[in-house]
């Protein structure tokens, strides 16, 4: 009888010891299924915010154009030539706080430096934070014949839908960084978009760190100039050569293309352009 009982009482500590593994088993199975998705809901999650930090930029961009003339917050000297970057107020101070209220809207989830502007606080005017934003602007708009081309409401391009306003911007990794006030990251351009990060054909490497990032996996988040906000697929613009011209991106009438021949990156099979139609230098 006792012989039995052991006999039995083996057999249920063996079972429950198999039961446990098969758990086990299941436990990892669910895991690995559940991981990935859990990952690429974070993701998701990420890019869609960003793109509604990019709406709430874009909103407040159009009221501060309302509120003056038609303009886009570019500096101006005295003398009205346009400022270095470097040296004046970042575009995005002169939206604070009239405009936004929360630093937070110019950082992306996914900017491995968006704890920088975070940390700013106040000094959202101050020049040495300039590099800060998750977020760059387009700069041949600011640029191009002293800033002529930011009073968007009176020079508009022929392609407001599909022309580049603001932008993930980074870069997100390595190359150069900058330090203001113990705060240590890359140097962003004054968060301004450059077209051509200052290209050279006969330098070896770039003259800076690009900007275009694979912030959202093979992309970034774009804001347009009729505050529409898209995707931009740059694993492809990171690895064509920059040119003068492209036959695509000059057939959406981009002017870089058919009126300057600058060299600049196509972001064209996104149907986004840098600019489409007058220029200063055809006016």
């Amino acid at each position: 009888m006792s012989e039995d009982r052991a006999r039995n009482g083996n057999r249920r500590r063996g079972a429950t010891l198999i039961e446990l593994l098969v758990v086990i088993a299941l436990i990892g199975l669910l895991m690995g299924i559940l991981v990935p998705s859990l990952s690429q809901s974070m993701s998701l999650a990420a890019n869609a915010m960003c793109k509604n930090n990019l709406r709430e930029v874009g909103y407040a961009l159009a009221l501060y154009q309302y509120d003056n003339a038609g303009w886009l917050p570019v500096v101006k000297t005295p003398a009205g030539g346009l400022q270095s970057v470097r040296d004046s107020e970042p575009w995005f101070g002169k939206l604070f706080p009239t405009y936004l209220t929360d630093p937070a809207i110019l950082t992306c989830p996914e900017d491995p430096y968006r704890y920088r502007m975070l940390q700013a606080g106040s000094r959202m005017h101050d020049p040495r934070v300039s590099d800060y934003s998750s977020y760059g602007i387009n700069g041949f708009i600011f640029q191009a014949g002293g800033g002529a081309l930011a009073e968007t409401d009176r020079v508009r391009p022929s392609r407001p839908l599909d022309t580049i306003l603001a932008a993930d911007s980074g870069p997100d990794e390595g190359g150069s960084s900058v330090r203001v006030q113990g705060i240590v990251g890359p140097a962003r351009n004054a968060s301004m978009l450059t077209w051509d990060d200052g290209y050279d054909p006969f330098a070896r490497t770039p003259a800076t760190n690009p900007w275009v990032t694979l912030r959202h996996k093979q992309g970034i988040n774009v804001l347009t100039l009729d505050r529409g906000v898209r995707d931009a697929q740059t694993e492809r613009v990171i690895r064509r050569p920059l040119q003068r011209y492209y036959e695509d991106c000059a057939g959406g009438k981009c002017s870089l293309c058919t009126k300057l021949r600058l060299v600049h990156y196509s972001f064209a099979k996104d149907r986004l352009y840098w600019w489409t139609g007058s220029t200063p230098s055809s006016e």
